[in-house]
């Protein structure tokens, strides 16, 4: 019974292999313009090119009688820690580059300058962190922002719009990849006015890597925005490709709004505002395969010599766990009796199937890490876990498909003996395995547990940004990806292979003889195409496979299996 399942899963998965070989889908059209990168948009002829902020002080825009200067040129401000690699932009006032520092994260082997860049937007005006007015107070021009550095760690953008006076202040967070941003609207005049601010970020999927099925899940690199609803505890997920048809709007876009942000299989880039008022978010489209998703605020009335305070906790960084649950939102400004702080579960950026599943897995592993140090082991001290957890069901079916194959000569003597009246055949097979205590159905419990652990796996793989990058043997270079030689994937079909052929032959020996040898081609065909740690999975499991059935062949020898 257990091979007719193992049967079907490996026709199912053969049909996807073939359906996704000889029929692909399209390749995505390539935009007519080409589009921009990171870098910042050339300055006009004759206006002065944009400089490296040194560091130093510089004077804040006072406001006052004089005329807002709305064409300074670019100042970029660089702000370096540990982990990210900060480059803010005068234009606006918003964050250009977050460029990863760890490891395993660089582009280029040993060069801290070739991290990995979080920032995505396909153009300069769309960087993460740009606020907007709607009404009341115009939006500054991008050249009326000057910066200031009032700390080596944080930095101060500020604009005058008639007698409003606007500030971005950056702080680093001592936490891991996270940034505090107050914007702090001061009105200098003698009349009130009310305003309603707009922050937005903004992404850019990658032509190349927008997949399109099964098989190209693991090499797919699908860039969304993102809206998390607190009360109803929702994320609303759109690919940024599809925003022009399916933007971000609804019941679910309106209400307590825990945050909003752009992101990628394994990064994010992220604002939380404080929880105390009621926000709305919503998206635009900002060019081929690019968009915005934004957060629009109630209106607020800036009193006459007073201001009003927009507090931020951001996130820009790899979707590690316990740092993205450790995020919680700022306090308000000033503080109120309604403002309640609220887990805001920034966790849910992690897109993964299987959840409840893939959860205690990725657990597993980091526990298992913490003692090797190195994920690729973690992947066997989880295979070799999960198979002592089934140990017994294992060796209960393999027990009972030795009593099987001892009972063949009984069964073929029922078969001819009744071959004309197949109801009479099933009847006493049955009575001869309930007379030997053997079950027909025992190995199909070990075969439905052990496909949903395959799939929470695949899904932690392909998501989980602990393992991006990770290596382990001398060619594997990051389990999260197909294995380059595809080593792993035949070793695995010839350990496979292996294990069915010392396997008792069942009921059909030859049913057993094409299965031995279509079942390892079908697993090995689609394990070339998946993630190299889910091939380390299968390998380590079939080893224990082969493990337990020579123990079970030594059983038998000793005489301790009988019928």
């Amino acid at each position: 019974m257990e091979k007719r399942v193992v049967l079907a899963i490996g026709l199912c998965v053969g049909i996807l292999l073939i359906w996704q070989t000889f029929f692909p889908p399209p390749k995505p059209t390539p935009p007519t313009a080409p589009v921009a990168g990171q870098n910042t948009p050339a300055p006009a002829p004759g206006a002065p090119p944009p400089t490296l902020f040194p560091g130093a002080p510089a004077n804040a825009a006072a406001g006052g009688g004089a005329a807002p200067v709305t064409n300074r040129p670019e100042q970029l401000v660089e702000i370096q820690t540990s982990d990210v690699n900060y480059v803010f932009s005068s234009l606006g006032g918003t964050l250009v580059h977050a460029k990863l520092r760890g490891k395993q994260f660089l582009m280029a082997k040993g060069d801290p300058n070739s991290g990995q860049d979080l920032v995505r937007a396909s153009d300069p005006a769309d960087a993460p962190f740009r606020i907007a007015f709607e009404h009341g107070i115009p939006t500054p021009p991008d050249g009326s922002w000057e910066a200031s550095q009032p700390a080596p760690n944080a930095v101060t953008f500020a604009a005058d719009v008639g007698k409003i006076h606007i500030e971005k202040r950056y702080r680093v967070d001592p936490a891991r990849y996270r940034l505090q941003l107050d914007v702090v609207v001061a009105n200098r005049g003698d009349n009130g006015i009310g305003s309603t601010m707009i922050l937005s970020i903004g992404g850019r999927q990658d032509p190349d890597k927008k997949g399109g099925g099964f098989l190209s899940g693991v090499s797919a690199n699908v860039a969304s925005a993102l809206c998390y609803n607190v009360n109803s505890d929702k994320l609303l997920r759109k690919p940024l490709e599809h925003l022009e048809k399916e933007p971000i709007t609804g019941d679910e876009a309106t209400g307590n709004i825990g945050w909003v942000g752009a992101d990628e299989k394994f990064f994010l880039v992220a604002a939380v505002p404080s929880q105390e008022v009621t926000r709305t978010c919503g998206s635009r489209v900002t060019g081929p395969d690019a968009g915005v998703v934004t957060l629009r605020f109630p209106d607020r009335d800036v009193k006459p010599q007073g201001e009003v305070t927009y507090p931020f906790a951001l996130f820009a960084g790899p979707k590690v766990t316990d740092a993205l649950e450790a995020v919680q939102p700022p306090a308000a400004v000033p503080a109120t009796a309604a403002a309640v702080v609220t887990d805001i579960r920034l966790d849910k950026s992690v897109d993964v199937t299987f959840g409840p599943l893939a959860r205690p897995i990725l657990w597993l592993l980091k526990f298992f890490h913490g003692f090797t140090h190195n994920w690729g082991l973690a992947i066997v001290l989880l295979t070799l876990f999960i198979r002592g957890l089934l140990f017994y069901f294992n060796q209960k079916q393999l027990i009972s498909s030795k009593k099987m194959q001892k009972l063949q000569p009984k069964m073929a003597a029922i078969r001819k003996k009744f071959e004309n009246d197949r109801q009479r055949q099933s009847v006493e097979t049955m009575n001869i395995y309930k007379a030997h205590g053997v079950s027909p159905f025992s190995g199909c419990l070990p075969g439905l547990i052990q496909m949903p652990i395959w799939i929470a796996l695949y899904s932690t793989l392909n998501y989980a940004s602990e393992l991006y990058r990770a290596p382990f043997f001398a060619h594997i270079h990051d389990l999260t990806a197909k294995d380059p030689y595809y080593i792993t994937p035949l070793m695995m079909g010839g350990v496979m292979y292996a294990q069915m052929k010392m396997s008792p032959a069942g009921t059909d020996p030859q049913q057993a003889a094409m299965m031995s040898v279509m079942m390892p081609l079908m697993f090995t065909g689609f394990s070339l195409f998946l993630p190299s740690g889910l091939a380390v999975y299968m390998l380590t499991s079939y080893l224990f496979g082969i493990v337990q059935q020579l123990y079970v062949n030594h059983l038998d020898r000793k005489g301790k299996i009988t019928v």
